[in-house]
């Protein structure tokens, strides 16, 4: 059976979605122009981790020392475990999608927590947003440190060529071509972030406070750029970076991307 993809569209923009990859929203596209890279190979194929799109990872992004989810005595691979969960469509309007995840005994056996997760994605003018809504539904706090992980376009021999805005500490030299480059940096405390990419010119993120890094990541050869908000770095869910849901209490994140309507920074 194919896997389905929920088609969300308004104006120029329109949005497609697929509950059963992890609510991964698998392409975005602006007056016709693809704003995110996808290997369609990978997001069909069960058993590959999907290279492309918006893959939504929690409880943490990025990876574990040793793999060790320290206060729970347990393991879990990088980026966690809700990017290869089955979603369920909870609402679905013009320009919105609303996804939920429960935890069960799956989840439990590595996150002893019992928790609700809602991802709504909301077309915007140029681009879109991604709420993330974590539910605390058990008696302890729950210790998260979630983030998003999109990929945009960018030729390989283009990444020298992409420029940040606004984000200190960020040397664009290390977006290089013919190597992996896997780093990140503090956030700007603006919540608000821009890069040149030569495949869409001006290209604007948006985030909630509680995204505190940016990591970016690029393989050789590869015709993508990964640009990614998270709540800290490897390791924060360990760390006091993490963030907490008091029992019976909800916490949202979100973020946006858009692409600048200006084409005279668009190249390609």
């Amino acid at each position: 059976m194919p896997l389905e993809e929920i088609v969300i569209e308004h104006g120029g923009v329109a949005a497609r979605v697929m509950p059963e990859r992890g609510g991964i929203v698998t392409a975005c596209s602006v007056d016709g122009r693809e704003l995110l890279y996808m290997d369609r190979a990978t997001l069909l194929d069960p058993g590959k981790s999907v290279r492309g799109g918006i893959p939504l990872l929690f409880p943490f992004a990025g990876r574990l020392d040793g793999d060790r989810l320290v206060h729970a005595g347990s393991t879990m691979k990088q980026h966690g475990f809700a990017r290869n969960r089955r979603w369920t469509v909870v609402g679905h309007g013009t320009g919105a999608v609303r996804l939920g995840l429960d935890s069960d005994a799956e989840t439990r056996s590595a996150y002893p927590h019992d928790f609700r997760l809602e991802q709504t994605v909301t077309l915007l003018p140029r681009g879109l947003q991604l709420e993330l809504l974590v539910h605390n539904r058990g008696a302890a706090p729950l210790p998260i440190a979630p983030g998003w992980h999109p990929y945009f376009p960018c030729a390989s021999a283009d990444k020298p060529r992409v420029r940040p805005r606004d984000v200190a500490g960020l040397d664009p030299a290390r977006f290089t071509p013919d190597a992996e480059f896997d780093f990140g940096v503090t956030a700007p405390v603006t919540g608000r972030a821009a890069f040149d990419v030569p495949a869409l010119g001006r290209l604007r993120l948006e985030f909630s406070p509680e995204m505190r890094f940016l990591q970016c990541w690029g393989l050789p050869g590869r015709d993508f750029i990964c640009l990614e908000p998270f709540t800290g770095p490897n390791n924060a869910i360990n760390t006091a970076a993490r963030l907490e849901v008091a029992p019976g209490a909800a916490r949202v994140l979100w973020m946006r991307a858009e692409v600048q309507e200006d084409p005279s920074l668009r190249s390609g």
